[in-house]
C-alpha cells in the first residue's frame, strides 16, 4: 500500500480484489491467533459460509416451518420424514448447525472488516501525490502537451475543467514539478464497508430474535412443550412463558367475536408452548368478502388492546398486511375460522328397530356424548360454512360460473374404540334433476374422497315422511298387520283365499322388508344367494323384487294416509317420484354406516379471526442492514472511483513547459476512456499536443 509519503514506484491501476490480496501478503503472520484470524477473514471462507446460509434459507422458505410433525409425515413418509428431522429442517433458523454457520459467517465478516477497513479508509481519503512519471507515462490513458504558460496558468486552466467535471483535486509543487492530483467517486470504496457491515447487522439480529435459546432452556429441563391437546389453561408451568421471559418469538392465535384473549402458541415441533403477552387482545368484529368463487377476497378485524401495566387502550382495524404495531410486538391478520356457532341439531336415529330423535344444541368445536344401540358414541362438530360455493354444471344456462350451495357442517363420529368417520352435511336441501335431496357426505379419512347420500324431502321441504317411512318399518306390530293385508289383496284373484297361503305370503313379505330396513337390496340379495340353487336365482331374485315392491308401496301408502294425503284415487306423479327416490336411497342406506343423521336445525353463527402474533426487537437491524446493503451495492456497482494526475514540468530545452495528463478508473473503462476524452480536447484547444 503506498500513501503521501510512499516512493515512486506504485501503480495505481488496481481492483480492490488485487489490493486486498497485495496488503495481505504484506502482513506478517505470526502466532496461532493471526493464523487463525487470516483463516476467518479470509474471502474464501465468507464466500462459502454466504452460500450455505443462502441455500439454508432457500430451504426454510420452500419448506414450511414448525408445523406439526403429522403434517410432515402425510406430506413426506416416514423415511423422508425421519431424514429430514435428523437435519432438523422443520426448524432450521433455531437448528444448532444454523446458529453455528451464522456464527461463524458473522465473525468471518467482521474480521474481514478488521482487516481491510482501514485500507478502504485510506484509499477513499488520499489523493496519492507522490504518483511517478514512469507510472504516469505507462497508463492507457495519458498524453502529452507543451506550453509557453507558466505553471500558475497552466494549473489554474486544469483545475478549473477538473472542478468543472466533478473532481476534487489536490496540488503538489516539488523541486520544480507541480503535481495535481484528481479523484471523483472515492466512496466507491466505502461500498466494501457498507455491504459487509449489512451482513453483520443482519446476522446479529438473526441470533438474536431466533428462539434458539428456547432450545437451550429446553435442554436444561426449564421447558417443555406440550404435546396433548389441553385447553391454554390446563398448560402445566413447564410449558408456559412469561411475558417478560421470551424476547422474540411468533405466535398465534384464534379469538372468536367479543372474546379476549393474553395468550399466543408457539409451535415446537411435535407440541406447542403457550406464550403470555403484556396485554389483552379483544376482537370486537370480524368481516369477510368473497368472490363470486367463494374464494375470500379481503377480511379484516376490529381490535382493542389494553396494556396491563398502564390500562391504556388501542381500537384499531387492521386486515391483510395491513398489521398493528404496538411497542416491541405486531399484530397480523392471518386467517379466519369458525368462533364457536351455535348449532340447533335433531339426530335421526338410523338404527335398526329405534325411531328415537334427539334435539340439542352444540358449540361448533366441541364434542357431546350420545347413547346408541351400540353404545354411547362422540359427536365432535369440527367446521362450520355459512356458504360452500362450488362449479355450476348449468353456467351455460344461468350464466352464473359458481352456485352456493348454502351452509355446511362438519363433524366426525367417533365410537368408543377411538375410530372416526367424518361427514359433511348440508343444510339446505339441494336440487338435482328437479328434485330435492338433503345431502349429506361420508368418508373414512381425509385420504378419500366424500361418497354422498341424497335423502329426498317431502311437499313440506322436511325429512319427516322419510324418517315415518323408517319408522313405520321398524314398528314390527304394523309391519305384521300390513304384510297380512297386503298378502291378502295381492292373492284376492285366487279364489277361494287359503288362510295359509296369506300366512305364508305375509311371512315372505315381512322378511324382505326386514331384510331391506337392515342392508337395502345388497341384502335382500344376499340372502337369496345363500338360499336360493344357483339355477334358480334369477327367477326368485325377480319374484321376490316385485313382492318387495308391494310391501314397500303399501308401507309409503299407510305413510300418507297418516299424513292425512287423500290416496283414494292414484297418488300423484310427484308423489310416485318421491317413493321411487324413497326406495333408493334406503336401497344404499345401510353402507351410510352412521348411528344417526345429524339434520341442522338452525344457527348463531360465530366467526373467529386468526392473528400472527410476533416479537422481533432486532427488526430494526435488518432494516438499517437492508439500507446499509443497498448503499454499499450501489457504491460498489454504480459508482466508478476514478483518478487524475496532470504532472506539470519545464521542457529539456527549458523555454516551455511540459504537461503530462494520465489518469485511470476501477470500472467503467469505456466510460472513463469518453470522459478523458473530452478532457484531451479541452486541453488541445489549449495547448499544444505532443506525439
Amino acid at each position: 500500500m503506498s500513501n503521501d509519503n510512499n516512493n515512486d514506484n506504485f501503480s495505481p491501476l488496481s481492483e480492490t480484489g488485487s489490493q486486498v490480496e497485495r496488503y495481505r501478503s504484506t502482513r506478517r503472520e505470526h502466532g496461532l491467533g493471526k493464523v487463525l484470524l487470516s483463516f476467518l477473514g479470509s474471502m474464501e471462507v465468507a464466500i462459502s459460509l454466504f452460500v450455505v446460509v443462502g441455500i439454508a434459507s432457500i430451504i426454510g422458505t420452500i419448506l414450511q416451518q414448525n408445523q406439526a410433525y403429522n403434517t410432515y409425515i402425510i406430506k413426506f413418509g416416514p423415511f423422508w420424514f425421519e431424514l429430514f428431522r435428523a437435519l432438523e429442517l422443520y426448524d432450521i433458523y433455531s437448528s444448532w448447525w444454523f446458529v453455528t454457520l451464522l456464527g461463524f459467517l458473522l465473525i468471518s465478516t467482521s474480521v474481514c472488516i478488521y482487516h481491510y477497513a482501514p485500507m478502504m479508509l485510506r484509499e477513499w481519503r488520499h489523493f496519492r501525490l507522490n504518483v511517478s512519471e514512469k507510472s504516469l507515462r505507462l497508463m492507457h490513458s495519458s498524453g502529452l502537451w507543451k506550453t509557453d504558460q507558466s505553471q500558475e496558468q497552466i494549473s489554474r486552466f486544469v483545475q478549473q475543467k477538473l472542478v468543472n467535471g466533478g473532481y476534487s483535486t489536490r496540488l503538489k509543487n516539488e523541486q520544480g514539478v507541480l503535481t495535481i492530483a484528481a479523484k471523483k467517486g472515492a466512496a466507491n470504496r466505502l461500498g466494501y464497508l457498507f455491504t459487509h457491515g449489512a451482513i453483520i447487522l443482519i446476522c446479529l439480529s438473526a441470533l438474536y430474535d431466533g428462539n434458539f435459546n428456547l432450545k437451550l432452556r429446553e435442554l436444561a429441563g426449564q421447558l417443555k412443550p406440550e404435546t396433548r391437546d389441553l385447553f391454554a389453561s390446563q398448560v402445566p408451568t413447564i410449558s408456559r412463558l412469561k411475558a417478560g421471559d421470551n424476547h422474540a418469538f411468533r405466535g398465534s392465535s384464534s379469538i372468536p367475536e367479543g372474546s379476549t384473549t393474553d395468550i399466543v402458541f408457539l409451535q415446537m415441533r411435535n407440541g406447542f408452548l403457550v406464550q403470555e403477552l403484556p396485554f389483552n387482545l379483544t376482537l370486537h368484529d370480524f368481516r369477510i368478502e368473497h368472490y363470486e368463487s367463494g374464494m375470500p377476497k379481503s377480511f379484516e378485524s376490529d381490535i382493542e388492546i389494553e396494556d396491563k401495566k398502564t390500562g391504556k387502550k388501542i381500537t384499531k382495524t387492521i386486515a391483510v398486511n395491513h398489521p398493528l404495531r404496538y411497542q416491541d410486538f405486531a399484530i397480523y391478520q392471518a386467517s379466519f375460522d369458525d368462533g364457536g356457532s351455535i348449532m340447533d341439531l335433531q339426530a335421526w336415529s338410523l338404527e335398526n328397530g329405534s325411531q328415537k330423535a334427539i334435539r340439542f344444541k352444540q358449540v361448533v368445536g366441541q364434542s357431546k356424548e350420545i347413547d346408541t344401540a351400540q353404545g354411547k358414541v362422540k359427536l365432535e362438530l369440527t367446521e362450520f360454512k355459512v356458504s360452500n360455493v362450488q362449479p355450476n354444471p348449468k353456467a351455460g344456462e344461468t350464466g352464473h360460473k359458481f352456485k352456493n350451495m348454502g351452509p355446511t357442517l362438519t363433524f366426525r363420529i367417533r365410537d368408543s374404540s377411538g375410530q372416526a368417520k367424518e361427514f359433511i352435511n348440508y343444510i339446505l336441501p339441494t336440487q338435482q334433476e328437479g328434485r330435492s335431496f338433503f345431502l349429506s357426505g361420508v368418508r373414512s379419512s381425509n385420504s378419500e374422497p366424500f361418497r354422498y347420500l341424497f335423502i329426498p324431502v317431502d311437499d313440506q321441504m322436511s325429512l319427516k315422511r322419510f324418517f315415518d317411512f323408517r319408522a313405520l318399518l321398524n314398528n314390527n306390530r304394523e309391519m305384521q298387520r300390513i304384510a297380512g293385508k297386503t298378502a291378502e289383496l295381492s292373492l284376492q284373484g285366487n279364489k277361494p283365499v287359503k288362510p295359509e297361503l296369506v300366512q305364508q305370503m305375509s311371512v315372505v313379505m315381512l322378511r324382505l322388508a326386514q331384510l331391506f330396513n337392515q342392508g337395502g337390496f345388497d341384502q335382500v340379495l344376499a340372502d337369496i344367494n345363500k338360499k336360493v340353487p344357483e339355477n334358480k336365482r334369477e327367477m326368485v331374485t325377480e319374484s321376490y323384487f316385485k313382492v318387495l315392491q308391494t310391501i314397500l308401496g303399501t308401507v309409503y301408502l299407510e305413510v300418507l294416509q297418516h299424513e292425512g294425503v287423500d290416496i283414494s284415487n292414484k297418488i300423484t306423479p310427484v308423489q310416485e317420484q318421491y317413493y321411487d327416490d324413497l326406495v333408493n336411497t334406503m336401497g344404499v342406506l345401510a353402507n351410510y354406516d352412521a348411528p344417526f343423521y345429524l339434520q341442522i336445525k338452525s344457527f348463531e353463527h360465530k366467526q373467529a379471526s386468526g392473528f400472527q402474533i410476533t416479537r422481533s426487537p432486532g427488526k430494526n437491524l435488518v432494516y438499517l442492514g437492508c439500507i446499509f446493503l443497498v448503499i454499499g451495492i450501489v457504491l460498489m456497482f454504480y459508482v466508478a472511483h476514478k483518478r487524475i494526475w496532470v504532472r506539470i514540468k519545464s521542457a529539456p530545452d527549458g523555454l516551455a513547459n511540459e504537461i503530462l495528463v494520465a489518469g485511470s478508473g476501477d470500472r467503467h473503462q469505456k466510460e472513463f476512456a469518453q470522459e478523458f476524452q473530452a478532457l484531451s480536447q479541452l486541453l488541445d484547444k489549449e495547448f499544444s499536443k505532443q506525439h
